[in-house]
């Protein structure tokens, strides 16, 4: 094997776990396999009058299979695409596994898109029809619904005015079923492994919007591969949900690895909430990104330092907060979606907490490298998935290969060709390297290097990452293409600024006075500083640009996975940052 090679182990796609055998070729049969042997056991942990109850496999089973009945009772055909825009709940879920036993595709919308992005991609996908959640998201498609010819059905989770809400179809598929009693199941059996099972659309962090297709054998080779890297301990095994069901890392490694495992799935409220339910429901896994491992550890830090005696106890305090504060039956915890800070990751192995690091996208659904109990180096992507090849171009770009790279781009052939090439291999956008010959190291976003006027590369990201580990700093974004030096937009931690600007008697009456105080930018010079501190001079932020509000996903700044879409910021601040040029100072 050369050095910038790699190879997964063989799929495996007959799994046994400890209650049954299957090798599903979709999704419904892999749900209809495993209610037959685990019917009265709990598949969901749900919030409801103020505590989590159990849904059985077979109570799940039933709500899945009157809502397909009347979808297809109401025309909806395989092939279709029918679209969810919610938050996460259990509804989604039978939503989305009803659109499947009926042959269809789901359209899995973010729910905090704006109308105009939920009309691009229901008129893109050409949705026959759309499920929401509420009369807020309603309202979203209500304000479009006229540019949509090819919406006919809209259903909702609760009452909207004009919508037929779910328990009116279920009632309706129970009367279906009376007649029809195979019809569901006899419909979901004209799937295969190449058949649709959803479009996802891409956040556009370098580019206009696609719709990624996934099939059901892209997203089953994926669980499959999760499965033998990561084997649960046990029946009672619970998985903590709370990022997003429409982003492919919570579909597939939260929603389906809980099915294809056979246990239970609790659904977090609400991000407000997440505090309180992890100590509601003390799982034993965890999927997160990194900046809510990064935010957990602040808190733990914050509340041990703000009281002598657990100051004392130095280590122990440390690992009793951390364990606590995941509920105290946490095994592991997987960061995906953005790099994963080293520093971060060894915090909480040395704090008790075994936290991996994988790579993947949404062309890859998602997963093409992890660490894992067997393979972890901290610092780096991990090793291949089972089933998957990656491989090093010459210019540096990951290249993937294996049976969960996506069939395509809807209706952009173009984008598909320059995507993957003839033999399978799909270009990832992202540059990494081989590390210790079956580690991969990603180093930055292929798209987002750029290079001085004196001819030196920058890759933003590790500059970023620094910056963000200051804990002043909240968020930050690099600039300098073509430039003599490299400049920064930087959002403060407004928590920790605002307390060092009270112990300082600093007073203000807004943030936007509070970052042109001239002690605060000189504070926030010095810890710009600190942070350089491991790089060349040339890669060093030499002046930067205080914001007072942070970059959301509302504002169209960061995807559902909070990576940046810096090619839209830097776009917006473009002036400012270049009048940061207009003197030779540096």
């Amino acid at each position: 094997m050369t050095t910038n090679y790699l190879k997964g182990e063989p799929l495996e796609l007959r799994w046994r776990s400890a209650w049954c055998e299957h090798q599903a070729r979709t999704i419904p049969s892999l749900f209809q396999t495993q209610v037959a042997t685990l019917g009265d056991s709990t598949l969901y942990l749900v919030k409801r009058a103020g505590a989590y109850q159990p849904v059985s496999w077979r109570a799940v089973q039933r709500d899945v299979e009157t809502l397909a009945a009347a979808l297809i009772a109401r025309g909806v055909q395989p092939g279709d695409r029918v679209a969810i825009l919610s938050e996460n709940r259990y509804e989604w879920v039978v939503t989305d596994m009803a659109i499947l036993h009926c042959g269809a595709a789901s359209v899995t919308l973010h729910f905090p898109l704006t109308p105009p992005q939920v009309e691009e991609q229901l008129r893109d996908s050409e949705a026959c029809a759309i499920f929401v959640s509420t009369a807020q998201q309603a309202q979203k498609v209500e304000q479009v619904r006229a540019n949509l010819p090819a919406l006919k059905h809209f259903f909702s989770f609760e009452p909207v005015s004009g919508w037929t809400p779910v328990a009116e179809l279920q009632r309706e598929g129970e009367a279906v079923l009376r007649d029809k009693p195979t019809l569901v199941r006899e419909t979901a059996e004209t799937l295969d492994w190449d058949s649709l099972a959803t479009l996802i659309y891409t956040s556009g962090t370098t580019g206009d919007s696609k719709g990624v297709m996934l099939s059901h054998g892209n997203l089953l080779s994926s669980m499959y591969a999760s499965m033998q890297m990561f084997p649960p301990p046990g029946r009672e095994y619970v998985m903590f949900n709370f990022l997003p069901l429409s982003h492919i890392y919570a579909r597939t490694c939260d929603y389906l690895v809980a099915i294809g495992l056979g246990v239970q799935m609790a659904f977090a409220e609400s991000f407000d909430t997440l505090a309180q339910n992890l100590q509601e429901v003390r799982p034993h896994a965890i999927n997160g990104v990194p900046r809510f491992y990064e935010k957990v550890r602040e808190r733990v830090m914050e509340v041990i330092s703000s009281k002598p005696f657990l100051r004392l106890l130095g280590g122990y305090a440390r690992k009793k907060g951390m364990r606590r504060a995941f509920g105290g039956r946490l095994i592991w915890a997987i960061s995906g979606g953005a790099a994963l800070d080293p520093q971060v990751a060894e915090f909480y192995w040395e704090n008790g907490i075994q936290l991996f690091q994988g790579y993947g996208l949404t062309e890859t659904s998602p997963v093409l490298t992890s660490n894992t109990p067997k393979y972890n180096k901290i610092g780096t992507a991990g090793v291949p998935f089972p089933g998957v090849e990656i491989k090093i171009a010459n210019d540096g770009e990951i290249l993937a290969r294996g049976p969960n790279v996506m069939k395509g781009y809807w209706r952009k052939p173009e984008a598909t060709a320059e995507a993957i090439e003839p033999d399978g291999w799909f270009h990832t956008g992202d540059v990494g390297e081989i590390v210790e010959g079956q580690f991969l190291r990603i180093t930055d976003r292929k798209k987002d290097i750029f290079v001085l006027a004196g001819g030196k590369n920058i890759a933003p990201v590790a500059l970023e990452n620094a910056l963000v580990r200051n804990p002043y700093i909240e968020q930050a974004v690099i600039y300098g293409d073509k430039k003599k030096f490299v400049s920064a937009l930087i959002v403060p931690d407004f928590v920790q600024l605002e307390e060092w600007a009270h112990k300082h008697g600093i007073t203000y009456h807004s943030r936007e006075e509070l970052i042109q105080h001239p002690k605060v930018v000189d504070w926030m010079s010095a810890q710009v500083e600190e942070a350089m501190r491991p790089f060349a001079s040339y890669e060093k932020v030499k002046r930067f640009i205080l914001l007072p509000q942070a970059f959301t996903f509302e504002a169209g700044d960061v995807t559902v996975t909070l990576k940046m879409r810096r090619a839209r910021i830097l776009e917006r601040y473009r002036d400012q940052l270049d009048s940061l040029y207009e003197t030779e100072r540096v």
